[in-house]
């Protein structure tokens, strides 16, 4: 798999849980991340503002892979987005359920360090 490949596969990712966020932040993705906090109105707003986010990164990096430009802008954006999604959540600790810490984990962490990784080959 090539690194344009991976960088397709983690937008595409990004876009649905993005659209999620957006469409339905009481459903699946925001209660799986927060918790119950995610019913509250406010947690809503916020949930919407990262799904935005996220979706704007990926529809970039996917234009980016279209159009063949440089994909290191997008990677490096999306590289910050999830890298302050995996340290919010850690420093929230125990006010973040178990399984929304691991999941961050899994998911932002995971893709921070792919990411990471595929800057130097997007480089070379």
């Amino acid at each position: 798999m090539t690194p344009r490949t991976l960088v397709a596969g983690i937008a595409l990712g990004r876009l649905a849980l993005g659209a999620a966020l957006v469409a339905a932040p009481k459903k699946v993705v925001g209660p799986g991340w927060i918790g119950a906090e995610a019913e509250r109105p406010a947690a809503g707003v916020l949930l919407r503002a990262v799904g935005a986010r996220d979706v704007a990164l990926a529809l970039g990096t996917l234009a980016a892979l279209k159009q063949g430009s440089s994909l290191t802008p997008w990677v490096v954006g999306a590289s910050i987005a999830d890298g302050t999604d995996f340290l919010g959540t850690l420093a929230a600790g125990q006010a973040i359920p178990i399984q929304g810490r691991a999941g961050v984990g899994l998911l932002a962490g995971g893709a921070l360090g792919l990411q990471l990784g595929l800057l130097k080959a997007l480089d070379s």
